[in-house]
């Protein structure tokens, strides 16, 4: 599993399901604590939620995350 993204759990939420959504299975790190230690688990704070991928998924995974981080969120993705 590599790590593909790392921020706070409501934008580490938005990103899963973007990768769920086009069937890339996601690993969520930290994802429990951001609830019993919210303050704790920021973007920048000292447990941030990471999102693990399968290594083959990386790049695809890259690839929407930088499409959403530009603002395209457009969720509906093409007949595959």
């Amino acid at each position: 599993m590599v790590e593909v993204f790392s921020g706070s759990y409501f934008e580490a939420m938005n990103v899963r399901n973007l990768l769920e959504g086009n069937e890339i299975s996601v690993f969520a790190q930290n994802e429990y604590m951001s609830n019993i230690e919210p303050w704790a688990v920021t973007s920048g704070g000292l447990n941030p939620v990471k999102l693990q991928v399968n290594e083959s998924d990386k790049e695809a995974s890259r690839t929407i995350i930088e499409d959403y981080l530009k603002g395209n969120n457009n969720l509906e993705t093409e007949d595959k």
